[in-house]
């Protein structure tokens, strides 16, 4: 074979990976959704409702039928969540009414004996139910839970994990502390409820840095009637956006909605030490698991071959940092879908956890945007 001719081959080969390089779409801004910045609205941190300090919102769920809204506060020492009013006037937040307190109760004195409710999410489970989720305490040996509540915030039950998220003997591979399950939503057969990791499990792999993205996170479907997991897929995360100046940094998903069968919109949420106000990067993916690999069964990924989700950049709250409260993007943990707005276009709200900090370091931030119909 002549000089030519391997020169030719060289090239084409060369085109093709670049090409098939370049197909992989993962920050890429997606042309068949777009998110719109609408209204923000600040709750004062030292907020007291029924003898509670409103603060560690963690979660948002609205609830159609009422018109109303349920907050997660992730004080794992009083666990609780709030019925709200959020009273919007088209593309504005009017304003937000506590209306009740329900504290999670356990009348055999079994689950919160035996568990840390350090609460991260929650979803409508049925009519007159609630489910939850909880990263309990990893380094204090303490399992994650995803549980059921009525409406008053009595236990129920639990479903069941599979062992790689649980801080047992028998489990090889485990949770990082306060890594755990951050998001959660019903699918959209109503048939179960995907959970999502905030990062990466032990052995999976390490934690995004400003070098590296590190490994991917576990979603997770858990089936409603069997109360187990049934389906999972793994999602990239990004690298930190800041260079920590100081030991801690950290990039994760917060929160997650299921719009079809394989698409979701998810929330990453990075912070990097150091900044102060400004440590905080929030962004909006489009996430895309149509030929994602069910990992349900690994107990570990690294050195596995499977198929990632893809993703597609929505929205970056560096965008409209200028337009927020002291140009504050924080620690945004909770999403939900709103009301229809007047337009007809759906609307979106999102919740930050303050971790009960002053203001001058956190703020407990509501933010409204719009999903825009395609056109």
């Amino acid at each position: 074979m002549n000089t030519f001719i391997l020169r030719f081959i060289f090239i084409v080969l060369i085109t093709k990976i670049l090409v098939s390089c370049a197909s992989i779409p993962n920050n890429t801004v997606s042309n068949s959704l777009k998110i719109k910045y609408l209204d923000e609205h600040v709750i004062y941190n030292d907020s007291i409702f029924e003898g509670s300090k409103i603060g560690g919102l963690s979660a948002i769920e609205y609830h159609k039928e009422e018109d109303t809204y349920y907050l997660v506060c992730d004080d794992a020492k009083n666990p609780r969540f709030y019925k709200a009013k959020i009273s919007l006037d088209n593309s504005i937040i009017n304003r937000i009414d506590i209306s009740r307190l329900i504290k999670i109760k356990d009348q055999e004195n079994q689950f919160l004996e035996n568990n840390v409710a350090d609460l991260e999410a929650i979803r409508i489970y049925d009519k007159n139910k609630f489910i939850l989720s909880s990263e309990g305490s990893i380094k204090n040996k303490y399992d994650p839970t995803i549980f059921i509540t009525d409406i008053d915030g009595n236990y129920k039950s639990k479903l069941q994990l599979p062992s790689y998220f649980l801080t047992g003997d028998n489990s090889r591979n485990q949770p990082r502390h306060n890594g755990v399950f951050e998001g959660l939503v019903n699918d959209i057969n109503n048939k179960g409820y995907w959970a999502a990791m905030e990062l990466p499990l032990e052995l999976d792999g390490d934690e995004p840095t400003f070098d590296k993205s590190g490994a991917p996170v576990r979603i997770t479907h858990f089936n409603v009637k069997t109360k187990t997991a049934d389906f999972q897929f793994t999602y990239p995360l990004d690298k930190l956006a800041k260079d920590p100046k100081g030991k801690f940094g950290v990039n994760g998903v917060t929160g997650l909605l299921q719009l079809n069968k394989s698409q979701f919109i998810i929330i990453e949420r990075g912070y990097a030490a150091g900044y102060g106000t400004q440590g905080n990067t929030v962004r909006i993916y489009l996430a895309n698991i149509k030929d994602a690999t069910n990992t349900v069964a690994f107990e570990f990924l690294k050195n596995k071959k499977y198929q990632l989700a893809t993703k597609q950049l929505l929205f970056d709250f560096e965008t409209i940092r200028n337009q927020l409260t002291n140009q504050i993007v924080d620690n945004i943990e909770g999403i939900t879908f709103g009301p229809i707005l007047a337009n007809g276009n759906q609307s979106l709200l999102l919740i930050s956890d303050n971790n009960f900090n002053p203001t001058s370091e956190q703020i407990n931030q509501l933010i409204l945007l719009e999903v825009l119909k395609n056109k």
